[in-house]
């Protein structure tokens, strides 16, 4: 039996909550006079991703949104993974498109070429765009897919909301294909509680989504005080004094016993919704005060990258000789961050309680096949890989601070269950 740690931590400092926590007090959170703050993190970024434009926004998937929106004609097809959050889907619907849902592969989690090439061939001149995912901090096959869409001039919008700071040959997810998008979200490795940055070489595109942003309000002070909140009451609950006596007892209780009221707490696409229309919400922009939040972290995703490599490492060499499991790629040269490690294995509740059992605390993969999701069944398609992996996705943790003796924790324990089941 091992002391727990909790399965998620917020990035981010106490500074965040003592800068935000002024702003909203004083209800400046959008005042005039910071605004450079928002000039000043689309510069950084440009220069982080060596891209001529980087757009705020005020959340990936209103970024999404308005990409979608410039790039293809209302009713084109936009080929898109279905192993992703249930509101990107509905970006693309939004902006007027059609969900073209491509398998995935299962080592990676990503979209697979193949798939891409075999929609790109059989609905023709229907495809507006191809849209990829780079999930838990791994790049897709960018030179494959490069050179798919570029026989048939079909523009790539990459999704790399997850892969903030990866790069494949010197060069920033994000800024390979002909647009990006980042997620400064609170789960993400930079954590503006809100926010996005599109980016972009395309002038066209950026002048477009500029004017549309250009007549919205900053985001809503009482909103961002919510989420704050929200996070902090998160950031306690996985304090690691208060985790183990407290906040593991609750999730252990909820795993053991099916308590469906305590693991809900942790299910965040448990209720999916089907949309046409941007909320109104979700039209906004990023605020000054989010703006300096997220400019002050860029500088440490590096090294933070570094670490997760490090745990990533373990992980890698601590289990990649277990029948039944699968890992994913183990990369070295900057094209994966492991902003999450996940595994695949059979019956992954059992592991899970068995893990809780002996003091560990993981997490199921909150995403699904959005491909078999009821609000989305006139864009149904079969996708079995993306099937399995839903089935079967498990989280281990790789934040910042984790530990290296609770990495090999992790991996001990893992390795007693295969044996326990030999």
């Amino acid at each position: 039996m091992f002391s727990p740690r909790p399965r998620y931590r917020f990035y981010g400092t106490p500074n965040n909550y003592l800068t935000a926590a002024r702003h909203v007090a004083s209800g400046l959170v959008s005042r005039a006079k910071e605004t450079d703050y928002i000039a000043m993190l689309e510069n950084r970024v440009a220069e982080m991703a060596d891209v001529k434009y980087a757009i705020a926004v005020p959340q990936a998937r209103f970024g999404i949104y308005l990409a979608l929106k410039h790039l293809i004609v209302p009713g084109q097809g936009v080929i898109v993974s279905p192993y992703t959050i249930y509101d990107v889907i509905n970006m693309i619907i939004c902006a007027g498109g059609q969900p073209i849902f491509c398998d995935i592969e299962r080592d990676t989690c990503n979209i697979d070429p193949a798939a891409i090439e075999t929609c790109l061939r059989t609905e023709g001149d229907n495809i507006g765009a191809v849209m990829v995912t780079h999930l838990h901090g791994l790049g897709c096959d960018m030179d494959r897919i490069g050179a798919i869409c570029a026989e048939r001039n079909v523009p790539i919008f990459e999704d790399a909301a997850q892969s903030f700071g990866a790069r494949i040959d010197g060069r920033f997810l994000g800024s390979i294909g002909d647009v990006g998008v980042y997620s400064f979200g609170r789960a993400k490795n930079i954590n503006g509680f809100y926010g996005g940055m599109l980016v972009t070489d395309n002038q066209e595109l950026a002048d477009f989504i500029r004017a549309e942003l250009a007549g919205l309000d900053f985001e809503d002070g009482a909103k961002l005080a919510k989420r704050i909140a929200h996070c902090l009451v998160g950031d306690l609950m996985t304090f690691p004094p208060l985790f183990a006596p407290l906040t593991f007892r609750l999730f252990k209780l909820g795993a053991l016993n099916d308590v469906k009221a305590v693991n809900r707490l942790v299910q965040t696409e448990a209720d999916p919704i089907y949309r046409d229309h941007i909320p109104p919400a979700y039209q906004r922009r990023l605020s000054p005060m989010q703006a300096r939040i997220i400019y002050d972290q860029l500088f440490t995703v590096d090294d933070q990258s570094a670490e997760r490599l490090s745990y990533a490492r373990i992980y890698n060499d601590g289990l990649r000789d277990l029948n039944g499991l699968r890992l994913p790629p183990f990369r070295e040269d900057g094209s994966h961050i492991y902003l999450q490690y996940p595994i695949q294995l059979a019956e992954r509740w059992e592991f899970v309680r068995y893990m809780m059992r002996h003091g560990r605390d993981l997490a199921i993969q909150h995403m699904g096949n959005a491909s078999e999701l009821e609000i989305f069944s006139a864009h149904h398609r079969h996708c079995p890989q993306t099937q399995q992996t839903a089935d079967e996705c498990v989280i281990l943790p790789t934040y910042p601070g984790y530990g290296k003796k609770d990495v090999e924790a992790n991996v001990e324990v893992i390795r007693a269950y295969f044996m326990s089941r030999s």
